[in-house]
């Protein structure tokens, strides 16, 4: 099985193939590769308490690894705090580390 990171910098209340990326992301994680999913620049929205986004919440329901970008969370004065269960934050870094790793990485 192959280890996957998505990296979603898109607003997903207006691209509409954030939707997608969600869905494969979860489908692959359902075939038994490693899939994660990081968040940055506007994609970090859809973490947000109180945030509709149903693609993404399904995604987030269904077990999906979600990591929201430390640096894209405070430049949208997101605090860690207002950010949804079970969402964790990290860096950019672990798109470098997933790279040097022989990861597949797909950013949208």
């Amino acid at each position: 099985m192959s280890d996957y990171l998505f990296i979603q910098s898109q607003d997903p209340f207006t691209e509409t193939r954030s939707a997608q990326q969600y869905a494969l992301a979860t489908q692959l994680r359902d075939a038994g590769h490693g899939v994660r999913l990081l968040l940055v620049q506007n994609g970090v929205t859809a973490a947000r308490k109180g945030a509709r986004c149903p693609h993404f919440d399904q995604a987030l329901q269904s077990g999906l690894e979600v990591i929201a970008d430390d640096f894209s969370l405070q430049q949208r004065e997101i605090a860690n705090g207002e950010i949804k269960e079970p969402v964790s934050v990290g860096g950019i870094a672990l798109a470098i580390d997933a790279l040097l790793a022989g990861h597949k990485v797909i950013w949208n």
